[in-house]
């Protein structure tokens, strides 16, 4: 039997790692505020607990698909929190889009408790963690990921350790840069492409044959045409901070954030 495993925030995207988790065959225990998904995982034979704490007391690697810093605060600190239940030796493993230093900081917290830590967030959406085909960009010690290994592979195929702690949350914001540009650019062209009477669809095809092929441009109607921008926008200020901060310029991201920044309360 491999290692015990716990999931906290079992929404779109967790519930079907989770669920991949255990048809893996990995002890599972589960925590998220919403009951629904719980109830499926449950069903699969997944363990479900009513907080964090309980997590982390059931599992040697817990991961965290929760939807920002601040949340990745929330479940470790408190009486019900990871750390108050996490026995040394076990790993925490946070999927979500944090920023590099948060990273750091919950490093050189949870190692006052002998705990690790990686920075491992994710890519390839929901339809990737329903097929197992995610991306897993990592940061942190190699032998910690060595042990998440079979649990990662679980639901992705592509699991890359780009660095120290803080490196595989830079990465997501690399990767989130270009993708942005990638969905400015498509909306450009295909809207140019549709203002002169061309069918978009033959367009979407004769793009995937030409030089300026991406996945973006690829899937623009199914999916990116539509898809909601605030997440790339908030990444986006993440990567315009880090930018100038270590003086480089993104002045096509910001041009992006300018044109794409979502109205308040419209997430």
């Amino acid at each position: 039997m491999g290692p015990t495993v716990g999931y906290i925030g079992v929404g779109r995207v967790g519930k079907p790692i989770a669920a991949n988790i255990l048809k893996a065959g990995f002890p599972l225990t589960v925590y998220d505020i919403q009951e629904a998904p719980l109830r499926e995982l449950a069903a699969l034979g997944a363990r479900v607990v009513s907080s964090p704490r309980e997590v982390a007391e059931n599992a040697e690697i817990v991961q965290l698909s929760v939807v920002d810093d601040d949340q990745v605060r929330q479940v470790l600190h408190g009486d019900d929190g990871i750390l108050a239940g996490a026995k040394a030796g076990s790993i925490i493993a946070i999927h979500s889009t944090i920023h590099p230093d948060t990273a750091v900081e919950i490093g050189a917290i949870a190692a006052q408790h002998g705990i690790g830590v990686l920075d491992a967030p994710i890519s390839g959406g929901v339809e990737g963690a329903e097929s197992g085909s995610l991306l897993y960009m990592v940061g942190g010690d190699k032998a910690l990921l060595d042990r998440c290994m079979p649990v990662f592979s679980a639901a992705g195929t592509t699991i890359v350790h780009l660095g120290p702690l803080g490196a595989g949350a830079t990465m997501r914001i690399v990767h989130h840069v270009i993708l942005g540009l990638n969905r400015l650019a498509a909306d450009e062209g295909m809207r140019l492409a549709e203002r002169l009477g061309l069918d978009l669809a033959q367009v979407q095809i004769a793009m995937h044959g030409g030089e300026g092929q991406s996945n973006v441009t690829d899937r623009y109607l199914e999916k990116y045409q539509t898809m909601p921008t605030y997440g790339l926008c908030r990444i986006a200020g993440m990567a315009i901070s880090l930018a100038n901060s270590h003086g480089a310029a993104l002045p096509a991201l910001a041009l992006f954030q300018q044109l794409y920044q979502p109205a308040p309360g419209e997430h």
